[in-house]
């Protein structure tokens, strides 16, 4: 398998995979850091954008901002 792409690690974070599909891209995280580095950032992502939709606040230099931060404490 290919590497995931992020659009899929979204998809994954959301709850839209179903099936093979969310047995592939577990499969495939198991054994590959490079996908988990993203994947880490993708569920950040997807947990930022939660947050804002619950807040009401969609400043975009927040994401930036904590994205940034996370992908510092996860290095």
């Amino acid at each position: 398998m290919e590497h995931i792409d992020d659009h899929n690690l979204e998809r994954y974070y959301l709850g839209m995979v179903h099936g093979r599909e969310t047995i592939q891209i577990e499969k495939h995280l198991f054994w590959c850091e490079e996908c988990v580095k993203r994947a880490y950032e993708a569920q950040d992502y997807v947990d930022a954008i939660r947050a804002a939709i619950i807040k009401g606040d969609f400043d975009l230099d927040w994401l930036e901002r904590n994205a940034a931060r996370e992908s510092k404490r996860r290095r």
